[in-house]
């Protein structure tokens, strides 16, 4: 199986369960543990869990301890196709139920989950509770299948939890309606006692109790059902408690609301004082944005679509890495597609998911025709990033071969005079673009090119190319294609007896993982594709906000990475 095709099944089996797979899963579609430790260290792939991968290209769950626990109950069976009663099922509760269900929770607190049979975990870091769970106290948030808050204050106090911490979770669900006390109170009844207080006390009372020992009080309407409900001429009039509002929060800052909205908005231009009394006034008023309110307001879905073709065998995990970060750091979510066909259809495409209200701006790393021309697209959010052509090869800045002028150099200053040059396909315009600088360079800083060997980016062209050089070539450092190709000529040396770095140089280009951990690493040239993506969807945001575009100029985009694979001409 290509990388390609592994890379679109893993896609379609993280979809729809937070863009994580597992490696049980992995296994239904043929594809073994080494090709996924291979995309690991390409970076195409995340290791969160034992087992568990995250597609680096998705963007990191909220709870991902949590997932990672439940898919690993049942690692071999998708999410969507879980149930809750049957062998393999579990549903988060307690602890972890209160997190999701944004009750508070803390980061080194244990996954807690709880399973219809008896098994066990060598995982310290997760507690496994054995008890029947009904279908009326389980909801689903998220995807995850969660205990009710009722039922998880149940659970809480049959596991004799903390009075405060347990409490505290209360009066807070209470405060936001999440829970109804007076129906809440005969579940908790029998478990008075465990906390202290006389046999005869009841469940009203020993939820005032925990709440008073964490310091909030329940409201004053304690017993009574909540007033949204309540009807008749003995019915409580005291109304439930709002959500704050970010007028609320500006008054309590003392600044403007649109303050405050550039705040949520993460405006990196704020004063630190600023930005730390209206974060002081979110949190004391518990504020919390009602995104499916402003999405209807605004008409806006708060999510960014990177377009790529139809996946292929290369996908630039850093530079969607790079263009990701930048899109959470302002409050955006990130969907990555393939769009099959030519230019024109993806424009279409592109058009479609715009006026759907899909995605409220599209970074495209291929050309979309003549969607920047058409009338009135000076206000599309739309930003087509030139550095690759249809099919993701390389042009415009990062096709630039000018850094193998500076490998030369660098060699040349070892003592280095006559050199090969393991080509890259002269299909793409990146390895035509390296070989003419090497041949103009060598003719200009007066060094010897024994030659130029054709080659086509893989390993087996560098290995072929070394196994094939005669040993009175006078060659002393060879300039690879890219860090594959450098990796085969490398072997193909070894298996020749000839010791590189002390009898031959070599250098290849990209700085993949792998050259770190080869013996010995290898010299590379370094590409900073993170910071063009990252540049790239700061012109997106830019042209969102109705803000001048940025400078994308990337000064430092190239730049060598001497390793152990070279070193002085031999003596």
């Amino acid at each position: 199986m290509s990388q390609a095709d592994t890379l679109r099944a893993l896609d379609a089996r993280a979809a729809g369960q937070w863009g994580l797979v597992t490696t049980a899963q992995a296994k239904l579609d043929g594809v073994q543990g080494v090709q996924l430790l291979r995309l690991e260290r390409s970076g195409a792939l995340e290791s969160v869990g034992h087992g568990v991968y995250r597609l680096a290209a998705s963007p990191s769950p909220e709870h991902l301890r949590i997932k990672v626990a439940w898919l690993r109950l049942d690692p071999g069976t998708p999410a969507r196709d879980r149930r809750t009663d049957g062998p393999g099922s579990g549903v988060v509760s307690h602890t972890s139920a209160c997190a999701v269900h944004g009750l508070g929770g803390r980061p080194h607190d244990p996954v807690e989950l709880t399973v219809s049979s008896r098994r066990t975990t060598r995982d310290e870091t997760v507690v496994l509770h054995r008890a029947r769970t009904d279908a009326e106290d389980i909801t689903v948030v998220d995807g995850l299948p969660v205990t009710t808050v009722p039922r998880t204050v149940v659970d809480l106090l049959e596991d004799r939890a903390d009075a405060a911490r347990t409490g505290a979770f209360l009066a807070e669900a209470a405060a936001r309606g999440l829970v109804c006390v007076d129906d809440l109170a005969p579940r908790v009844a029998a478990f008075a006692g465990a906390y202290g207080l006389p046999a005869e006390a009841s469940g009203a009372e020993l939820l005032e109790f925990l709440c008073e020992q964490a310091g909030r009080p329940l409201p004053a309407r304690k017993a009574g059902r909540p007033a949204a409900r309540a009807s008749g001429p003995g019915a409580a009039s005291t109304p439930e408690r709002k959500r704050p509002t970010i007028w609320e929060v500006a008054e309590r800052a003392g600044v403007s609301h649109q303050t405050v909205s550039r705040f949520l908005k993460n405006d990196s231009g704020m004063k630190p004082a600023t930005r730390a009394r209206i974060e002081r006034a979110v949190t004391e008023l518990d504020y919390r944005p009602n995104l499916m309110a402003r999405s209807m307001r605004t008409q806006q879905s708060h999510r960014i679509t990177i377009v790529l073709p139809e996946l292929s065998g290369f996908v630039p995990i850093p530079l969607l890495r790079g263009a990701s970060a930048a899109a959470h750091e302002a409050g955006y979510m990130t969907d990555v597609v393939g769009l099959e066909g030519g230019e024109s259809r993806r424009a279409r495409s592109v058009l479609s998911l715009l006026e759907a209200r899909q995605a409220d701006g599209v970074l495209s790393l291929v050309p979309l025709g003549d969607l920047a021309d058409r009338q009135g697209a000076g206000q599309r959010p739309v930003v087509v990033l030139g550095e690759y052509d249809d099919t993701l090869q390389s042009r415009g800045r990062l096709a630039d071969g000018r850094p193998a002028e500076e490998i030369l150099r660098h060699l040349a200053d070892q003592g280095h005079r006559r050199f090969l040059h393991v080509a890259g396909s002269q299909d793409w315009a990146s390895a035509r673009n390296r070989r003419a600088v090497y041949v103009e360079a060598v003719e200009r800083l007066g060094l010897e090119s024994y030659g130029v060997v054709d080659g086509d980016w893989s390993v087996r062209s560098g290995y072929e190319a070394a196994r094939d050089l005669p040993a009175d070539s006078g060659v002393t450092a060879v300039l690879a294609a890219n860090d594959y190709v450098a990796l085969g000529v490398l072997r193909g040396f070894q298996d020749r007896g000839v010791r590189v770095p002390e009898q031959m140089s070599v250098f290849g280009w990209d700085d993949e993982e792998f050259t770190s951990y080869f013996s010995p690493s290898i010299s590379t040239v370094h590409i900073n594709k993170e910071e063009v993506g990252r540049r790239s969807m700061l012109s997106l945001l830019a042209l969102l906000r109705g803000e001048p575009e940025p400078d994308t100029e990337v000064t430092d985009l190239f730049h060598l990475v001497p390793r152990g694979s070279s070193g002085p001409a031999p003596g």
